[in-house]
């Protein structure tokens, strides 16, 4: 995995399930830059809503502050958004 990510998984590895999907998503997401195919893309878009679901449910159990929950989505949505 390319380390210069802002959200390092490792990290969140107290957070329930946050350190695996972060992980998922940037294998995803480097596959998805080598390999541009629709496949590669629907993947990491489809694991990104599933990511996003797992930041907001983090969030609304008080593990993740609103202020990180918010940077953190914008920046990994950026990832998604500004390369394809």
């Amino acid at each position: 995995m390319n380390s210069t990510y802002r959200y390092n998984p490792e990290d969140y590895e107290g957070v329930l399930g946050l350190a695996d999907d972060l992980s998922e998503f940037y294998r995803l997401y480097e596959q998805c830059r080598g390999d541009r195919t629709r496949d590669s893309l629907f993947a990491l878009k489809n694991h990104w809503e599933s990511l996003f679901f797992t930041i907001k449910h983090r969030e609304a159990e008080g593990f993740l502050s609103p202020v990180f929950a918010s940077e953190a989505m914008g920046y990994l949505e950026e990832l998604v958004n500004d390369e394809f």
